[in-house]
């Protein structure tokens, strides 16, 4: 019995149809991706980019399986600073014209304004709480994680010389109590923003960028009383120290925020590799409860040149002017030498 010609070549385009369905099944299942392949440095965009305030939905991965507290999670930062809503700078809290400075450092206005260095009920502290709202979507922010925690006093190298306010040569911040009790949206603390395994190595590490320019911002945790009020801060050059809550110093600069959360990472639906710049991976995220996230966005990251050495500017021109006094003392004990020989004479 003869096969009809047409039956066979029905069977052999079903057949390639076969092939290449499964073909094609075998290739998404290889673009298929889990949290297990985010890692400490990658970027996960999230959330709807918004040019004024400067939020560009991209965040940075500092820990891609635990949050800051240690449970299962992700803890994020944003990979770029934040300003308010019409994009200008952003205070830790707004304390009225009151500068700060070595003579004077704001003890007598401490004194009258307790819990000005307090990060609970700070300007920042509630933009943070309104952040969600402004730029996430329902199913973004059911994905955040609330987080309660206490931080410990912790102390950091300064200029390695005494100054003014810091005789040992280091920055030291206090204790902070419940310092988040239930946020989903917050600002990093100084043990955090100095974290190596967050990736925070050295100072050109924590340099973060306000729509293309290098921008300082605030930290959640208070200096000691020795700078009453002052609050931690990375400068623009990424240096960690102490500034005034209301940013008006003798070195004043451009403050904004860079917002921190714990994601809860079971409730991410989708994960899409859209880029892989330097080794590092920019991934797009779904969410559970939510439309697929289709949302585009830049690609780009930030490049960080030089940094300035502010620690080792300060040691040198410490140096530089112990010597100077060394030899100016030398001149003038020269100089009484031979003037009491001279009356001998």
């Amino acid at each position: 019995m003869k096969t009809h010609p047409n039956i066979l070549r029905c069977a052999a385009l079903l057949c390639s149809i076969v092939c290449l369905t499964q073909s094609f099944m075998m290739a998404k299942a290889a673009e298929t991706y889990t949290v297990a392949d985010v890692k400490t440095g990658d970027v996960i965009c999230f959330g709807t980019p918004d040019e004024a305030s400067g939020f560009d939905g991209k965040w940075l991965v500092l820990d891609p399986s635990k949050t800051n507290t240690g449970a299962d999670g992700m803890f994020l930062t944003t990979l770029n600073l934040v300003g308010s809503a019409d994009g200008s700078t952003l205070l830790f809290r707004e304390i009225g014209d009151v500068s700060v400075s070595f003579s004077d450092r704001g003890e007598a206005f401490a004194a009258e304004h307790p819990g000005v260095t307090d990060y609970r009920g700070s300007d920042l502290q509630l933009w943070c709480a309104a952040f969600p709202e402004k730029y996430l979507s329902d199913a973004e922010t059911l994905a955040l994680l609330p987080t309660y925690l206490s931080d410990e006093a912790i102390v950091i190298p300064g200029f390695s010389i005494p100054l003014p306010g810091a005789t040992n040569g280091t920055v030291d911040f206090d204790p902070a109590p419940e310092v988040l009790d239930g946020d989903q949206i917050f600002i990093l603390s100084v043990k955090e923003a100095t974290n190596e395994s967050y990736g925070f190595a050295d100072n050109r590490s924590r340099v973060a960028f306000f729509k293309g320019t290098e921008g300082g911002y605030f930290l959640r945790s208070p200096h000691i009383p020795t700078f009453p009020l002052d609050v931690g801060f990375v400068f623009s050059f990424g240096a960690v120290m102490d500034y005034p809550v209301n940013a008006k110093s003798l070195y004043e600069m451009s403050t904004y925020a860079r917002p921190a959360c714990n994601l809860d990472s079971s409730k991410i639906t989708n994960l899409e590799a859209l880029a892989t710049v330097d080794g590092r991976t920019i991934w797009r995220a779904s969410f559970e409860g939510g439309e697929a996230n289709e949302t585009s966005y830049d690609l780009s990251l930030p490049v960080v040149g030089e940094v300035m050495d502010l620690a080792g500017m300060v040691r040198t021109a410490f140096i530089v002017v112990v010597v100077v006094l060394v030899l100016l003392l030398a001149l003038i004990v020269r100089g009484i030498v031979r003037l009491v020989r001279k009356k001998k004479a």
